[in-house]
């Protein structure tokens, strides 16, 4: 196979960087005669491997490869994927998470700010009235909306983006953006998704009930 390669953006490192193509790789698909292409790149930077794939509804035959043709912003990255909210999260707290994500291994003081910036638009759109991050959060864990052990890991999270985005000698270390991303995760999944699975679950168990 012809040596091609192509720059895109790697999930893995968090850097936009030169993908070269590994293997390719095309399946049938008998239901509806589509056919399904698999890329398989590595990226130079951090030499993890991607999987990208192409969906031809005709069914043609793997396509000619080159460095013209092969552009992976024409192919659905499929493994691995950026993190993605729930679908019942709001959509301006999912957009700010997006945008975290893509820097998260990159850059982690602008990640860390990006996510204050997750709370300060969950803090919104619980009706929060203070216009102070650390008293909204308060006012939420006052109210009920969270609990005391998420209130406190709200204020850390708070405090650390704080740190991510002013000049100083403090500096958030790569490997807490592990734990950064877990404690939001954990404070929407209280929030928003855990009363969503209820809720569903509730709609479910009278669709049932009137049928019996």
């Amino acid at each position: 196979m012809q040596e091609v390669d192509d720059v895109g953006y790697c999930t893995h490192c968090g850097n936009k960087t030169t993908q070269a193509l590994k293997g390719v790789c095309s399946h049938l698909h008998i239901d509806d005669g589509s056919s399904r292409h698999f890329f398989f790149t590595q990226c130079l930077t951090c030499a993890d491997g991607l999987i990208y794939r192409l969906i031809d509804p005709n069914g043609s035959s793997m396509p000619s490869l080159s460095h013209g043709n092969f552009q992976l912003k024409n192919y659905e990255l499929v493994w691995p994927v950026a993190k993605k909210l729930h679908s019942c999260v709001p959509d301006k707290i999912s957009r700010i998470y997006s945008e975290a994500a893509t820097i998260k291994l990159l850059a982690p003081n602008a990640f860390a700010n990006q996510i204050r910036r997750c709370l300060e638009a969950i803090c919104h759109d619980r009706g929060a009235t203070n216009h102070n991050l650390a008293k909204n959060l308060k006012e939420l864990a006052e109210r009920g909306e969270i609990p005391n052990t998420l209130s406190e890991m709200s204020g850390v999270l708070r405090k650390l983006g704080n740190i991510g985005s002013h000049a100083s000698d403090e500096e958030i270390l790569p490997a807490y953006v592990e734990v950064i991303d877990e404690f939001l995760s954990a404070i929407i999944e209280y929030v928003y998704i855990a009363p969503h699975k209820v809720s569903e679950f509730k709609k479910n168990l009278d669709l049932v009930q009137m049928k019996i």
